[in-house]
C-alpha cells in the first residue's frame, strides 16, 4: 500500500499541515528478457491528486526514461517498458510536478493548462499568475495532441446535440411569446374597459405595444428599465408594490456581516486599509487581501469575497464602488470562471437579506466586465451538487429569492446568447 506525501517539486515540502497531498508511485515489474515492463498500479490516483490526465503522467515517464509507454483508459492500466524501481519513478513524479504542475509564482499545485496558438501556459487559480511551460520538453507534443483530440470529440458531441437543443429552445421561445401575447391582450382589454367606464372615450396610445429594441445598447437600457425602473439619474432600485425605495435602502444599510468571525475580521482589516490608503496601488491592495485570507485560515478563492465585502458599500449603485474596485477585482479574478462564480457567491452573501438589490450588483459587475455572461448563466443553471462547492447562503428560501430577483437579467442574457447563435 502506498504512502501519502506532500505534493512537491524538486524542493521537498516538510510542513506536516500542508494540505496538498498525493500517494507515492507503486510500480510492479512483469515479464522477463526483452518483454520486461513496469506496470504503474496507481497512476490514476497519482494523476487525480495532481489534477492531470493519467495518460499524461505515464507519458512523462516514457519521455524521461526513453521508454515506450501505453495507457488504457478503460482498464486504467499504465505500462512503461523496462524495469524501474518505485524510487526512480517517484523522483520523476517530483520532476514532473516541478515542470508541469506547480505555479512558478506561488509554488502551489493549483494550475490548469491554457493552450493558445500551439503554446501551453500555466494558469494558477490561487494567485492568478499565467506562465508558459517549457515548450522544449517532449511532453508538450503529447499535451497538444490530446487537446486537439478533446476539441474534436467535443465538436462532434455539440453537433449531435445542437439540433435537439435548437428545437427545445425554439419551443420554449414560442411558448414564452404565446404567454406574453396573451397577457398583453388581457391587459389591453382591462385598460380599454377602464377607459370606457371613466371617460366614455377610447385612447389606445398607452396600450400600443412597444417594439422590442434591436440595438444592443438600447436592449441593455430597456433591460435596466424593465428590471430596476427608469430614473433620470441612472439605475435605481427595483420597483415594488409593497416596498418603497426608502424601505429597501434602509434594509441594505442594516445588512449584517456573516456568522464567520474569521471572515468578518479579514473584511474589517481590509476595509480599514482601504479607508486609510485611498491611493494604494492594486498590487499592494491585493497583497493585503492575500495576507488577511492566509492569516484567517480561509480558502484562496475567498480573497475576492473578502475584497468585495470591504470595497463595495450598500450604496454602490450611487457611489460607483464597483468601477473603483474593478482593477483590484480584475487582478483577483483574472479570467478564471471558477473565481467569477465565487464572486457571484460573494454577492449573494452580501445581499441575502435584500434580494431586490442583488441583481443590481450582478448587472453592475457584468457591465464593468468583472464577471462574464457564462459565469452568470452557470450560476443560474446550477443545481444540487453543482452548487454545493460555491454556496455561502445556506438557507434554500433565501437562495430562491435571490434567483427569482435575478431572473429577468438571466432571461435577457439567454435571449442575447440565442440571438448570437442564430
Amino acid at each position: 500500500m502506498s504512502r501519502v506525501v506532500n505534493i512537491s517539486g524538486l524542493t521537498p515540502v516538510d510542513d506536516p499541515e500542508y494540505r496538498y497531498k498525493m500517494p507515492t508511485v507503486m510500480g510492479k515489474v512483469e515479464g522477463r528478457g526483452n518483454g520486461i515492463k513496469t506496470v504503474i498500479a496507481n497512476v490514476v490516483d497519482v494523476a487525480l491528486s495532481l489534477h492531470r490526465d493519467p495518460g499524461e503522467v505515464n507519458k512523462y515517464f516514457g519521455c524521461e526514461l526513453g521508454a515506450q509507454t501505453t495507457f488504457n483508459a478503460e482498464t486504467e492500466r499504465a505500462v512503461v517498458n523496462g524495469a524501474h524501481t518505485d524510487q526512480v519513478l517517484q523522483q520523476l513524479v517530483h520532476k514532473y510536478i516541478e515542470q508541469f504542475v506547480l505555479c512558478p509564482s506561488c509554488r502551489l499545485p493549483e494550475t490548469e493548462y491554457k493552450i493558445k496558438s500551439e503554446l501551453i501556459s500555466h494558469k494558477c487559480a490561487a494567485c492568478g499568475a499565467k506562465e508558459m511551460v517549457d515548450m522544449t520538453h517532449k511532453l508538450t507534443t503529447y499535451i497538444l495532441a490530446q487537446n486537439k483530440r478533446a476539441k474534436k470529440e467535443a465538436g462532434k458531441k455539440d453537433k449531435k446535440d445542437k439540433k435537439g437543443e435548437k428545437k427545445e429552445k425554439k419551443e420554449k421561445k414560442e411558448k414564452k411569446e404565446k404567454k406574453e401575447k396573451k397577457e398583453k391582450k388581457e391587459k389591453k382589454s382591462k385598460k380599454d374597459k377602464k377607459d370606457k367606464s371613466s371617460s366614455g372615450s377610447e385612447d389606445g396610445s398607452d396600450d400600443a405595444p412597444k417594439a422590442a429594441p434591436t440595438n444592443p445598447k438600447e436592449a441593455a437600457n430597456h433591460l435596466e428599465n424593465s428590471i430596476f425602473g427608469a430614473s433620470s439619474t441612472g439605475v435605481t432600485l427595483p420597483a415594488s408594490d409593497s416596498d418603497s425605495d426608502a424601505d429597501v435602502i434602509a434594509g441594505i444599510e442594516n445588512v449584517s456581516m456573516t456568522d464567520n468571525a474569521a471572515f468578518d475580521a479579514a473584511v474589517a482589516a481590509t476595509k480599514k486599509y482601504i479607508a486609510s490608503n485611498p491611493t494604494a496601488t492594486v498590487s499592494s491592495t491585493v497583497e493585503v487581501v492575500k495576507n488577511q485570507q492566509m492569516a484567517s485560515a480561509l480558502k484562496s478563492y475567498e480573497r475576492v469575497q473578502i475584497y468585495m465585502h470591504a470595497a463595495i458599500t450598500p450604496s454602490f449603485f450611487k457611489s460607483g464602488d464597483v468601477a473603483r474596485a474593478k482593477p483590484t477585482l480584475d487582478s483577483l479574478i483574472g479570467e478564471n470562471p471558477i473565481i467569477m462564480r465565487h464572486a457571484i457567491a460573494g454577492a449573494e452573501m452580501m445581499f441575502a437579506a435584500t434580494p431586490k438589490v442583488f441583481p443590481v450588483l450582478l448587472k453592475t459587475l457584468y457591465d464593468e466586465d468583472v464577471i462574464d455572461e457564462d459565469s452568470i448563466l452557470m450560476w443560474a443553471g446550477a443545481t444540487g451538487a453543482e452548487d454545493d462547492e460555491y454556496l455561502k447562503v445556506k438557507e434554500q428560501d433565501k437562495r430562491d429569492k435571490l434567483r427569482e430577483a435575478a431572473r429577468p437579467l438571466v432571461e435577457w442574457l439567454e435571449e442575447a446568447s440565442e440571438d448570437e447563435s442564430d
